[in-house]
């Protein structure tokens, strides 16, 4: 680096002595003495390093400061650094025999270039600016151990899992020891234990975990603050315990006419002690009232814990009681209530407003399926607006239907012999349709 030489102006009277002596006037005439110069050292003037940030810079920053060439001793310079959390020291500091000042500079927190300056008041080349390029600082690195780190077991609910959970730190490639984790489980009943762990002397730290309370899958976090890979995640999944309680999860309370299926499905749940659904375990159905009966006697808990059954209405109306039991179960027997009900001596079809019959009762539509009982009359209204439409029997049992459609006002037919009886327009055909079934 070139040496740019700083010339200090000391000692002015003695300056210009020589002009006294040589009897020089004053008179008219006007003398300007040197300034002096301040500048970095020739040789290890501690510029254009680079270090980690908030670290100190090992070499150190000098300048030199001459007076018409000179060095000169005992001058005092003032050092500044520039950024947040950079630092001289000392702040200021004198020149020595050979007129250079130093000083140590502690880079701020911020990646990048640098600046510290150094000043003497009234000098040329003052200010003095040094640069130095801080790198950002490494981070540690927080991951799963290569092996047996404990992550994707399996467990039962409510239980620790049978390995530990292990994660290794490190920095700049080098294991860290006495760093401490952070762990947390997440789920209800969910834990590790210990919550927070220290890095042994190969960088590892560990925890047991036991799983929460809800079958399925379960995760783990191994926590370090700053650290790239934080949070690191562990993942398990809990399967269900033992069978310890039966209930009933849906079904009940429905109701079906003379001889039909009931549409939905009897529904019970075989349970753990926290609920989660167990598999595998046989349930026993019994009608143990009323005109009904169950389609199988017993059926065997699926995924989820659920065991079903069909129930079928019998040929009169009444209320029906079905149980399904599994005796070594809390709960056992479950009960449903059902009722088979009186057949309705009317019904109602919507003809219309477009090509379309519709049963008031039940919304079905094309076909619209509507049961009366044998005497029952079924009223058939046309909307407002509606198309020409006319309803017509088809097939085996027949009615007697219309042979003129019409666009308003309705038509009724009374069912006195069971059977399923279809029909459709006269006017649209099967593109409009629907069937009464008299019992």
């Amino acid at each position: 680096m070139r040496l740019k030489s700083v010339h200090v102006f000391l000692g002015l009277s003695a300056a210009i002595a020589p002009f006294v002596a040589l009897g020089c006037s004053s008179s008219g005439d006007s003398t300007t003495p040197p300034a002096p110069v301040i500048a970095q050292t020739a040789t290890a003037s501690g510029d254009g390093q680079t270090a980690q940030v908030g670290t100190l810079l090992p070499n150190a920053l000098r300048v030199i400061v001459t007076l018409s060439g000179v060095p000169q001793q005992g001058t005092t310079v003032s050092w500044a650094a520039a950024g947040t959390g950079a630092s001289v020291n000392p702040a200021t500091s004198l020149t020595d025999a050979s007129g250079v000042a130093t000083t140590s500079w502690t880079l701020g927190s911020t990646a990048g270039t640098q600046h510290v300056t150094a000043t003497l008041a009234g000098a040329t080349g003052s200010p003095v600016t040094f640069s130095a390029t801080a790198s950002a600082a490494p981070v540690p690195v927080i991951a799963m151990t290569l092996a047996a780190n404990g992550n994707g077991q399996t467990g039962t609910v409510a239980t620790a899992l049978a390995n530990p959970l292990r994660v290794v730190v490190t920095l700049s490639g080098a294991v860290q020891q006495g760093v401490t984790v952070t762990w947390a489980a997440a789920g209800t009943g969910a834990s590790v234990n210990p919550l927070t762990s220290q890095t042994d002397a190969s960088g590892i730290a560990t925890t047991t975990w036991t799983l929460g309370q809800t079958a399925g899958s379960q995760s783990a976090t191994a926590t370090l603050a700053g650290a790239t890979g934080s949070p690191v995640t562990f993942n398990a999944t809990a399967t269900p315990g033992a069978a310890t309680q039966l209930s009933l999860s849906s079904g009940n309370n429905q109701s079906a006419n003379l001889s039909t299926p009931f549409g939905g499905l009897l529904v019970v749940k075989v349970g753990d002690q926290f609920n989660n659904g167990v598999a595998g375990d046989t349930v026993a159905w019994a009608v143990t009232s009323g005109p009904a009966s169950v389609v199988s006697s017993k059926s065997a808990s699926a995924a989820g814990g659920l065991a079903q059954d069909s129930l079928i209405a019998g040929g009169t109306a009444g209320a029906v009681t079905v149980t399904a039991t599994e005796p070594a179960l809390s709960g056992s027997p479950v009960t449903f209530s059902e009722t088979v009900a009186t057949l309705p001596t009317t019904a109602s079809v919507a003809v219309g407003p477009g090509v379309v019959f519709t049963s008031v009762r039940n919304g079905s539509a094309n076909p619209a399926v509507d049961t009366v009982a044998a005497g029952g009359t079924v009223t058939f209204t046309w909307g407002s607006g509606s198309l020409s439409h006319g309803v017509g029997s088809t097939g085996t049992p027949s009615f007697t239907g219309q042979t003129s459609p019409q666009t308003s006002g309705t038509f009724q037919v009374t069912f006195n012999t069971a059977g399923t009886y279809a029909y459709d327009c006269i006017v649209h055909g099967i593109a409009m349709n629907g069937v009464i079934v008299v019992k």
